[in-house]
């Protein structure tokens, strides 16, 4: 049920030690700060996903590492939120759960918009931070996807959409069978939602900049 999933999301649990985790839960009145906590955990995530991979759009070494770094972000930031927030830092996986009954109306309108204002702060603090950029560069600015710049030159927008469709499906896959199916991966989920995501900037970023993610 929701309250299982919960559990399992955020403490990376198998469902056996999830059933333990309710049975020995107490239910009782939430603090404002454990109450917000899920929401400031989705902007950070978001934020810190964002910045990285914007410093290495904008970066002028290997461009072979990018798709290692932003898996590695992804990683981390999935392991930081996910006992806070489920680590979701992505709207289409958050619609995704919500669309399949696993997450209520409200909480989905409130990831989504911090989610999305996240992102947009970290691309603001990427131009402020970064010597090649700047809030108004316009295209290949942070988290801008051109064709002169983060996107090929020769892919037609049908290739486009195709291609950012089968990344951001095999993506959310990922973490429905390590999250969210039964009995899913516990504490190894992360990982792989990180490898996924580099598995598919690696494949499809040098056409599409493999944005994977709405709030981007």
């Amino acid at each position: 049920d929701g309250a299982m999933l919960d559990t399992r999301l955020r403490y990376g649990a198998t469902e056996s030690r999830a059933e333990a985790l309710l049975s020995q839960s107490v239910p009782g009145p939430k603090s404002f700060s454990q109450a917000a906590a899920p929401f400031v955990a989705e902007f950070v995530g978001t934020f810190a996903l964002v910045f990285t991979v914007g410093c290495c759009v904008l970066s002028v070494g290997d461009p072979s590492w990018n798709a290692i770094a932003i898996g590695l972000a992804l990683m981390a930031m999935v392991y930081a939120t996910g006992p806070v927030s489920g680590g979701h830092l992505n709207p289409a996986v958050t619609l995704s759960i919500f669309a399949c009954g696993f997450f209520p109306f409200i909480h989905t309108v409130l990831y989504i918009f911090l989610q999305v204002a996240g992102a947009i702060v970290g691309s603001l603090i990427t131009a402020g931070l970064v010597p090649s950029a700047e809030v108004h560069m316009g295209n290949g600015g942070p988290g801008c996807f051109d064709r002169n710049g983060s996107l090929s030159s020769e892919i037609t927008d049908w290739q486009l959409f195709g291609w950012e469709t089968v990344m951001t499906f095999t993506l959310i896959s990922c973490i429905y069978a390590c999250g969210v199916a039964k009995p899913g991966h516990g504490s190894h989920t992360p990982l792989a939602v990180g490898l996924s995501l580099l598995v598919c900037a690696a494949s499809g970023g040098r056409y599409t900049g493999a944005a994977l993610n709405p709030a981007r």
